[in-house]
């Protein structure tokens, strides 16, 4: 009696452990479908995945992140064949939990994501990742993982996050890996956001025809060339004269020339022959 109640009590116990594990699964099973219903610029994303049948791979799954793309964003692969959207879209499925905070804390500022792709056992040259790259803080971009693909899609912002199980981010463009078919780049940006244009470099041409400002200068006045040669009388006339002290000016204007000095003095000599004539 005693073993039969035993195994009763521990049938029961595992019943019990059962149901509620059942349960837990079941509470924290994902549904995207109904996660994204009450966001209606994710519609086309959510009858695409349906349409595709990933729905039931994603709410298989405990922990996801899903890079989603707006109504707007999507258009430009929701009309590829159904094999090869399904494979696209698979990419944009991280199995991992990513919200902006955790990325913010990432220790690298690149990092490899695991996608849903890289379960099927197709993946090959790294197309089933998902290159991720802080570019700066709060400037995040995606991209193929594969060697030379651009990283075309920035995030945007969040749109569900669910700690540790369901994490929507909104990205800006779609990610094709080149074994998926033709890539998308991001759109040009707005005509308000032009960047300036870059300051004209001068080339040899324009330099040598445009005047430099000395070269202006020289071009308003008048060259010698061109100016009247100034004459001898008036070039003697224009020069100042040269500086003199005062004391030469008075010793110059004294002094006799040689020729007047020796009239002066014969006439002295003239004077005193008379006067000695006389006295004898």
């Amino acid at each position: 009696m005693a073993v039969t109640t035993n195994a009763k009590s521990g049938a029961y116990l595992l019943f019990v452990a059962a149901f509620f594990l059942a349960l837990s699964t079941t509470s924290t099973a994902l549904n995207i479908t109904k996660a994204l219903a009450d966001y209606s610029e994710y519609s086309t994303l959510s009858n695409l995945l349906k349409q595709t049948k990933l729905t039931e791979a994603i709410n298989h799954r405990l922990t996801i992140t899903i890079l989603a793309l707006d109504n707007d964003a999507i258009k430009s692969i929701a009309n590829r064949p159904n094999d090869e959207l399904r494979e696209i879209l698979m990419n944009h499925i991280i199995l991992d939990y990513f919200d902006k905070e955790k990325i913010r804390k990432l220790g690298k500022k690149s990092a490899l994501l695991t996608t849903l792709y890289q379960t099927t056992g197709s993946a090959s040259n790294q197309n089933g990742f998902v290159n991720i790259t802080r570019i700066a803080p709060g400037d995040v971009v995606f991209g193929s993982a594969t060697k030379g693909s651009p990283l075309v899609a920035k995030l945007l912002g969040s749109v569900i996050s669910q700690p540790f199980n369901l994490s929507v981010l909104h990205i800006s463009t779609p990610i094709v890996a080149p074994a998926f078919g033709d890539p998308i780049l991001p759109p040009p940006p707005p005509p308000g956001s032009k960047p300036p244009a870059p300051a004209p470099k001068k080339s040899k041409s324009s330099s040598s025809s445009a005047p430099s400002s000395d070269a202006e200068d020289e071009a308003d006045s008048p060259s010698p060339s061109d100016a009247p040669a100034p004459s001898p009388k008036a070039a003697k006339r224009k020069s100042p004269p040269k500086p003199k002290d005062s004391d030469d000016n008075d010793e110059d204007s004294e002094a006799p020339s040689p020729s007047a000095s020796s009239r002066v003095v014969w006439s002295w000599v003239s004077v005193a022959v008379v006067i000695g004539l006389i006295a004898f």
